[in-house]
């Protein structure tokens, strides 16, 4: 609800592993989301935390970097 009502174009969550559990999609892999989710485009990053020691800052910052290049490309509307 509150996604409909912002209206953003973009919606990243952060940690696939909250992805995975808050959409229902064990499958999920980091990176853009094939469901939009009232009208947003959907990425799912990497969490930052210590506990996530295989992303390294680079790595992470790599990520980011694919959503930031995503997000400032036009995108056809859907």
């Amino acid at each position: 609800a509150r996604v409909e009502r912002l209206a953003p174009a973009w919606l990243a969550v952060v940690g696939i592993t909250a992805y995975r559990t808050a959409f229902g999609e064990p499958r999920a892999r980091i990176g853009r989301q094939e469901r939009m989710i009232g009208g947003a485009h959907v990425w799912a990053l990497p969490n930052p935390s210590g506990l996530n020691a295989h992303w390294t800052i680079a790595t992470m910052a790599e990520e980011y970097a694919r959503l930031r290049e995503a997000v400032l490309t036009p995108h056809p509307a859907t």
